[in-house]
């Protein structure tokens, strides 16, 4: 097996901006490399490190980024959420009742990753939901969830 490249292990590393950021505590300037960040791994490592340090607090602002033009964004609020793991998990089952579907299928994409078995029952309920891509995500969901835990804790 080959050595992993300089640059791919540089890619691996939370850029330099990011780290700054964090030492300093300065979440003004993570909230300005979230939406612009010179790369989408700056924007990424910012939506981490905010979902670090902020924890709770940024569990309905990341939802929110759910609703922003910039698919972009959506993506890096979902992988805030990520850091924040499974207390965010609340706030994601609520906004499936958003009636904008692309905060729905955020939510659901999302909950795959960090849902599990508190999640199970209400993703089940999406896969019958009236926009297309959040049924298809929702079953991408459950299914993440089984291949994560092996086994689906209410019988999906």
């Amino acid at each position: 097996m080959p050595d992993k490249s300089v640059n791919d292990v540089t890619e691996e590393v939370p850029s330099t901006e990011v780290m700054e950021r964090c030492v300093e505590q300065d979440l003004d300037g993570l909230v300005d490399l979230l939406f612009n960040g010179g790369s989408r791994n700056v924007r990424e490592d910012a939506a981490l490190a905010i979902g670090i340090l902020m924890g709770d607090d940024a569990i309905e602002p990341f939802i929110g980024l759910f609703a922003h033009e910039d698919p972009e964004i959506r993506m890096v609020a979902s992988w805030g959420l990520n850091a924040i793991g499974a207390p965010a998990v609340g706030g994601l089952v609520a906004a499936l009742s958003d009636e904008d579907a692309i905060i729905r299928k955020w939510a659901v994409y999302t909950l795959g990753f960090i849902g599990g078995c508190r999640a199970e029952r209400a993703l089940a309920q999406m896969v019958d939901d009236e926009d297309p891509d959040v049924r298809w995500w929702a079953a991408w969901a459950l299914d993440h969830i089984l291949e994560m835990h092996g086994t689906c804790c209410s019988g999906c």
